[in-house]
């Protein structure tokens, strides 16, 4: 996905996973995504949190991560 999303061009990749599980947030973390503070997210980021809290997610244990790509930016 990485050496996709970097040849088409887009700047950044995002994902939600769990903060504690040690092969989700810690492996991304090792791939070079670092925690998307929540002042930072898009309204897409936001309300994909408010569906996880709605389907019974505890909040506290997920994690928006982003990992910033090197290329032309995509435009």
């Amino acid at each position: 996905v990485v050496r996709w999303a970097t040849g088409e061009g887009f700047a950044t990749l995002t994902l939600r996973t769990f903060r504690d599980v040690p092969w989700n947030a810690p492996f991304y973390a090792r791939c070079s995504f670092a925690e998307l503070p929540e002042q930072e997210w898009s309204v897409g980021q936001r309300e994909l949190a408010e569906i996880e809290r709605s389907l019974g997610f505890d909040l506290t244990r997920r994690v928006t991560m982003v990992r910033r790509l090197t290329g032309p930016p995509r435009g």
